[in-house]
């Protein structure tokens, strides 16, 4: 279960956050996932909760935002979102170059 090692690091880096900004709680988690990252969102979430008892974000809430998947033709260079894992342009049949969709990124803490 890939998800508890994504917690534990997105934990870190928010305690990290906190710690740099001398705050004592952290109240929330901003989390930027793209819907190809592979991460089962019920597991990290649960990862989460069980890893933050007994630290600074105890009370955080993961706030998680899900990135569509969107591409750019190569061929005829017009932008698309991915439906279905086909990654070739309705348009003319061009190969679709990913543009986003695989992000895994913490956006923000919020702490005090």
């Amino acid at each position: 279960m890939h998800e508890a090692s994504l917690a534990e690091g997105i934990l870190k880096i928010a305690l990290d956050v906190a710690a740099e900004n001398h705050a004592e709680n952290i109240s929330a988690v901003g989390l930027k996932l793209g819907e190809m990252s592979g991460v089962e969102v019920e597991a990290l979430k649960f990862s989460f909760d069980v890893l933050k008892k007994n630290t600074a974000a105890e009370n955080a809430a993961l706030k998680i935002k899900r990135v569509p998947i969107t591409a750019q033709c190569n061929k005829c260079g017009k932008n698309f979102t991915v439906e279905r894992y086909n990654f070739f342009c309705p348009e003319c049949d061009g190969i679709l170059i990913l543009k986003s969709g695989r992000e895994l990124l913490v956006e923000y803490v919020d702490c005090n």
